[in-house]
């Protein structure tokens, strides 16, 4: 029986992360993916901008779904409104497989109040049914209400972010660590894994985040540990940004541009 993972989030007309990115890796990984949008994002001269879904529509889709398929896994992106967190949460109530929730803080600074209840609403209604959350080092600073600049910093933060409900977290640190290592630091409360790749020089880094994520969510599908399914998925970005593609204005996306066997990215 064909696996079936279903991403919950929003769509990035340039296929730079959102719904697009996830059913690409998704498929990559030969998991029949399936999804409800959100919102869509889009890029002007304004800058970047959001348009939400209504809740209705977000409805229809997720109930669609239901009706429609036997998901093996689901994958929470950006959300944006508190109506849609709610419909999310009970959807998921009574889900059995595995949950990441990769949870995405897309919002302007004049819009703190907002965010603040947005998060407070993400942690109550959704943490406690994710098997994963995977926050970049700017969400994991919000979430653990901390600054990180270090690895020991992470850990403080991992353990934070632990206490507001979450079961496991994995905080993607990106650039922002100096030196020329990218870690990434896994913690389920018994124990830190802390994983290392070399920072590479590409541009082709949208989605990056998206991608590992919906990577972790698909080798979960797949049957391997959560671990395991971290590291795994830690690889597949990497060798997503070295293929990348590269964008008019010198930004890049994330594309792995294979077909992933088995979850083995060896010799890509």
């Amino acid at each position: 029986m064909t696996n079936t993972l279903l991403t919950i989030a929003g769509s990035d007309t340039l296929a730079g992360g959102g719904v697009q990115t996830d059913l690409k890796t998704i498929e990559n990984h030969q998991i029949f993916g399936v999804a409800a949008i959100t919102c869509i994002a889009t890029q002007n001269e304004r800058g970047f901008e959001i348009h939400d879904v209504s809740t209705q529509l977000v409805e229809e889709q997720l109930s669609s779904i239901d009706r429609a398929m036997a998901i093996s896994g689901i994958k929470i992106g950006l959300l944006h409104q508190l109506s849609t967190i709610t419909r999310v949460e009970q959807f998921i109530q009574t889900f059995t497989g595995p949950i990441v929730l990769d949870p995405v803080m897309a919002f302007k600074e004049t819009e703190a109040q907002y965010h603040a209840t947005y998060k407070n609403e993400l942690v109550s209604r959704l943490f406690p049914y994710a098997t994963i959350i995977t926050p970049n080092l700017k969400e994991a600073e919000l979430l653990s209400e901390m600054t990180i600049h270090s690895i020991e910093e992470m850990k403080c933060a991992a353990k934070k972010i632990l206490r507001l409900g979450a079961k496991s977290v994995v905080i993607k640190g990106g650039e922002r660590i100096s030196g020329k290592i990218a870690y990434d630091l896994f913690y389920d409360g018994q124990q830190f894994v802390l994983l290392k790749k070399e920072k590479l020089k590409e541009k082709t880094i949208n989605g990056a985040g998206c991608s590992f994520a919906s990577a972790i969510a698909s080798n979960l599908v797949l049957g391997n540990e959560l671990i395991s399914s971290v590291e795994k998925s830690k690889e597949f970005v990497y060798q997503s940004i070295k293929h990348g593609i590269l964008l008019k204005n010198g930004e890049g996306n994330v594309w792995f541009g294979q077909t992933v066997e088995e979850g083995n990215y060896e010799n890509t």
